[in-house]
């Protein structure tokens, strides 16, 4: 009898122990279908432990499937990378948050913009520069030729801009004597572990990459980033940007505790639209990652969207928990909130997403 019982117990306890380990993929799947996402990584961190999931093909009509080691486009989350690249920098000395970027290297696209001459590395990690997202065919020879205009003065109002974090990235070339690629991969990259992740087109990522999907779910072709960009040509994993959380962010490794501090406290103020709105109080901008103030605290968070991808993370460095998840489709933002309300709980408002939807620009 007592054998019995001993089989039944195990029997309980590894139907349990499934059904706890399936759950959360099939909420996943559910999702996915939902919101015509052919493939998707999502992890979670939580309690010291990481839980990773899987779902979908790589190209939709196509058999490979989606695996842990799954490049997709990590998008506007290079921004994030860029900015603690940046902060190590600055830790060595290299470079200062409010002198003019124009001290360090003289972009000639601001030559004839003495506004433009005033911009810093705080404006462009808080999105205060005054130039647009893109002004141009980015990355055409005919855009990286163009003049820039600034909007407003700098400093003195928040809009997006990926040209802000390119112009960024000139600077941490000049100052640093490496080319972006390298000082990446010197930097980020290789300290932190992240062995599946590039910051600029090899063809290496053939061997397991993600298509993009636009409307209906049709592949698009790859995009083969053969020019590094500051602002979006990051080819990641979930498995590997969450190693970025929870080391860069969460831990400030590499980092010094006052500068790891600064890079995660609020800098500035953001704005939703044209005028002020109540919801831009909750998601202000800290120094190259946003934040969220909510029910269950501060957190940080960012979003990336590429043609044919959309991307986030979140994450409670007060608990260590963080959520990460890439989407091989343009619908991706519709899940955001369900896999948040799936991983971290109903009990809180999801800023990050009632904000402006999951979009940044």
């Amino acid at each position: 009898m007592d054998k019995l019982r001993s089989v039944i117990f195990f029997i309980i306890t590894l139907t349990a122990n499934y059904s706890f380990a399936q759950a959360p993929i099939d909420s996943i799947a559910a999702i996915a279908k939902k919101i015509h996402i052919p493939g998707l990584e999502v992890v979670h961190a939580k309690e010291g432990e990481l839980h990773s999931y899987y779902w979908g093909v790589l190209k939709n009509g196509e058999l490979a499937r989606v695996n842990n080691e799954t490049a997709f486009q990590a998008a506007s989350l290079t921004k994030v990378v860029t900015a603690y690249a940046f902060f190590r920098l600055y830790d060595e000395g290299r470079i200062a948050l409010d002198k003019p970027l124009y001290h360090y290297y003289k972009y000639d696209r601001l030559a004839n913009s003495p506004e433009g001459q005033l911009i810093t590395a705080r404006m462009v990690l808080t999105h205060h520069t005054g130039l647009l997202n893109w002004e141009g065919d980015v990355p055409s020879k005919e855009w990286r030729e163009s003049p820039l205009h600034v909007q407003f003065k700098p400093g003195s109002s928040y809009m997006y801009s990926g040209e802000g974090f390119y112009y960024l990235q000139l600077v941490m070339e000049a100052v640093s004597g490496m080319s972006f690629d390298k000082l990446i991969e010197n930097y980020v990259l290789h300290p932190l572990g992240m062995t599946h992740s590039q910051i600029v087109w090899k063809d290496t990522l053939l061997a397991n990459l993600s298509y993009g999907h636009v409307e209906n779910a049709k592949p698009r072709q790859i995009a083969k980033y053969k020019t590094v960009n500051a602002a979006y040509t990051l080819y990641t994993t979930a498995e590997d940007f969450t190693l970025f959380v929870q080391k860069a962010l969460h831990k400030g490794i590499g980092l010094q505790p006052e500068t790891h501090r600064m890079m995660l406290s609020k800098a500035a103020d953001v704005r939703k639209g044209d005028k002020p709105s109540p919801d831009d109080a909750h998601v202000p901008v800290a120094l190259g990652v946003r934040l969220q103030y909510n029910e269950a605290g501060t957190w940080l968070w960012h979003t990336g969207s590429n043609p044919g991808f959309r991307c986030f993370f979140i994450s409670n460095p007060a608990t260590g928990e963080s959520l990460t998840a890439f989407m091989n489709a343009e619908t991706g933002f519709g899940a955001m909130p369900l896999l948040m309300k799936l991983f971290l709980g109903s009990h809180q408002t999801f800023w990050a997403y009632l904000w402006r939807k999951g979009e940044l620009d």
